[in-house]
């Protein structure tokens, strides 16, 4: 199944009133829950959009794209050298990023029903996330958050910005479709899926699963872990522009004009098949 922002809400809600089994919503944070690049969105806030792209193509064709989180993590700590930025400046622009009105009212639908949990699944970063979702009151709203591990390390007087892998908690992964070495979503998945049943009884039946997402990592889930009683929110359409330059809630219809860009989740299934 498709989906706008826009057909979203309405689709949520049709989903969680099936109430034989427990249902748990997985949600894809960048470009899902935000629309926006959380790892792009945060150091262009300080070091504007052209330096991020330079900096990013340079690194990448220097390291390989294995390397996107200390890029990440190497862009963040020249907002501190270079503008001066401090933990909480960081911390302020991540909680500025843009969401869309549409999304944020079907998770608040999701989290007022008591036959469903959420969950996010995202190759971000805990430290922006957590930030988004104090800001914007969501919080609650999500029984388990699983990403890469940000944190501050103190040297010499200096504050560092440093990312650990995902994976790094279960020794990495060895998914067979090409995940990145930080994060393998079916592995997560599978994980938060053992935990429930450990926490529910052996006897408890698996729940429905909802994931939602536009990632060609989402791929990898949809693939190997749902199954036909499960549903696939795949985002389809195109990414607004200039994503860096705008904050809070919005419309997605604000940009259709102006859209640029498609999703990746789509042409990575069509692939697969």
């Amino acid at each position: 199944m498709t989906a706008t922002a826009d057909q979203l809400q309405q689709d949520m809600q049709s989903l969680s009133e099936n109430h034989s089994v427990e249902t748990i919503f997985v949600w894809d944070f960048d470009w899902t829950i935000i629309n926006c690049n959380s790892d792009e969105y945060v150091p262009a806030g300080f070091l504007g959009d052209e330096e991020v792209v330079k900096r990013i193509t340079a690194e990448m064709k220097e390291h390989g794209p294995t390397k996107w989180h200390e890029c990440v993590a190497n862009l963040i700590n020249a907002c501190m050298l270079e503008k001066a930025c401090s933990n909480d400046d960081i911390l302020e622009k991540a909680a500025e990023m843009p969401y869309l009105i549409d999304v944020k009212q079907a998770l608040t639908d999701v989290a007022n029903n008591k036959h469903c949990r959420q969950a996010i699944i995202s190759d971000g970063n805990d430290m922006f996330i957590d930030a988004f979702l104090r800001k914007n009151v969501m919080i609650d709203f999500f029984t388990a958050v699983e990403t890469n591990v940000g944190s501050w390390e103190n040297n010499n007087a200096e504050t560092s910005f440093k990312i650990r892998y995902q994976s790094s908690k279960y020794g990495g992964h060895e998914c067979k479709l090409r995940c990145p070495p930080n994060l393998c979503k079916t592995q997560v998945l599978k994980d938060i899926l053992n935990r429930m049943k450990e926490a529910n009884g052996k006897d408890a039946k698996r729940p429905r699963i909802v994931y939602v997402g536009d990632g060609h990592n989402d791929a990898c889930p949809a693939l190997q872990v749902l199954n036909e009683n499960d549903v696939l929110l795949a985002r389809e359409g195109k990414r607004c522009p200039n994503p860096n330059s705008v904050s809070g809630p919005q419309f997605e219809k604000d940009h259709d004009n102006a859209a640029s860009g498609t999703f990746a989740i789509l042409s990575t299934l069509e692939k697969a098949e």
